[in-house]
């Protein structure tokens, strides 16, 4: 069943459409509706705080303002309103809509063809949850240099930890670290707008130092308490530039229950070609002493097989762009089987980012997949919750077996 105060506006120029979709909303159970038959004025509506609105449900070919400036446009307000996407046209050109809203950094649930289905409708509105503090990427997430110097300064970034999940036997053998900033003020802050801010402003190396230092001392802790987990973390390129890196990283090991080859480094393979010299020395060095690395992003930038030939890469992570409801997009199915099949060519572990449900576990399953991680399993959580939901996950592992 929907939520009890779930709000959906619907945008669609062609009033049967409109009507239909009000009824089927209606029959589903969700509270509150509301139509227009414009994308200009559904934009005010949604513009208005005072407005609620959990769901847009719009049509792609409207006069005046298409579908796909609706979404350019919500990108901008940087609302937290999820997007499913109705249209009759080609289901190619209806995914590259999906791609491009996901750029804006918007929340696409999910896209319909013309009948729209019931059944499929209502299972996009039930998986629906709304995040009250989803972090806003519009001007309401406007930060400057000075705030987030400050908020390194004082320790105010924190770390979340998603759990990495062995395919073969399901067993959690790792985390990614990953940083989050809850501004007093404005909120929990995207990663995506700090992390561009500290690579500006030179704040990246105190950033990434304070980041490693908080994961390095949790994972050591747990794994003092008996939990035999990996850690990953992610390195800006930015970062590749000092050539005493991999010395530094080394000696903070020293004194924690983790060894080199309990660390893997996570670069991102859009950001190497800049200075691939001297990232080559850093990489290669790291690798030298132990430590593992991932190529992050996998499929997302231009030069993914010459890296892959020239950096002693111990690990290729597939972007979730390629992961997430592939089974539903020959392209994307066709990318994430071939990046697969190529890590067991260049025997490196594979891991599938953005396993959202079991349909994407299933097919990153049948394919050969290594290691998974995505909210089907769990969503990056505080440190203070990963033992509780680690042992309730050990405990369900245990009895599915």
């Amino acid at each position: 069943m929907p939520a009890p105060e779930l709000s959906c506006l619907v945008v669609d120029d062609d009033h049967f459409m409109l009507k239909t979709l009000d009824v089927l909303l209606t029959q589903i159970g969700v509270p509150n509706i509301l139509t227009s038959d414009n994308a200009q004025d559904a934009l005010k509506h949604i513009a208005n705080q005072n407005n609620r609105i959990d769901i847009i449900i719009s049509d792609l070919n409207m006069p005046g303002m298409d579908g796909i400036q609706l979404l350019r446009h919500l990108g901008g307000l940087g609302v937290p309103i999820g997007i499913i996407l109705v249209s009759g046209e080609d289901p190619r050109l209806v995914q590259s809509v999906r791609t491009l809203g996901e750029a804006f950094d918007l929340k696409v649930l999910g896209t319909l063809g013309k009948p729209v289905s019931k059944t499929d409708l209502e299972q996009l509105i039930t998986d629906f949850e709304p995040t009250a503090d989803a972090p806003p990427t519009g001007p309401a997430a406007m930060v400057f240099a000075d705030e987030l110097k400050a908020a390194i300064t004082n320790k105010e970034l924190t770390v979340n930890y998603q759990p990495q999940i062995s395919i073969s036997d399901g067993r959690l053998v790792g985390v990614e670290a990953l940083a989050r900033w809850n501004h007093p003020i404005k909120g929990q802050i995207s990663p995506t707008i700090f992390v561009g801010i500290a690579e500006k402003y030179n704040m990246i190396q105190d950033l990434t130092t304070h980041i490693f230092g908080e994961a390095i001392a949790q994972v050591g802790l747990w794994r003092s308490q008996g939990f035999d987990i990996n850690l990953s973390v992610n390195f800006s390129a930015q970062s590749l530039t000092q050539l005493d890196m991999p010395e530094m990283i080394y000696e903070t090991l020293q004194g924690t229950s983790l060894r080199p080859n309990n660390l893997t480094i996570e670069i991102t393979e859009s950001t190497l070609a800049e200075d691939i010299s001297i990232a080559l020395d850093i990489l290669t060095r790291m690798r030298l002493k132990g430590f593992g690395l991932s190529i992050d992003d996998f499929g997302t930038g231009f030069s993914s097989l010459e890296q892959l030939q020239q950096i002693p890469f111990t690990e290729l992570k597939v972007d979730r762009s390629f992961v997430h409801n592939a089974h539903a997009n020959r392209a994307c199915q066709a990318i994430l089987e071939s990046s697969i099949e190529l890590t067991k060519r260049l025997d490196i572990v594979s891991v599938a980012e953005g396993v959202e449900d079991e349909i994407d576990f299933k097919l990153v399953k049948a394919l050969g997949c290594d290691i998974v991680q995505g909210f089907y399993f769990a969503k990056p959580m505080a440190p203070e919750k990963f033992v509780p939901w680690s042992r309730e996950y050990s405990t369900k592992l245990m009895k599915n077996n």
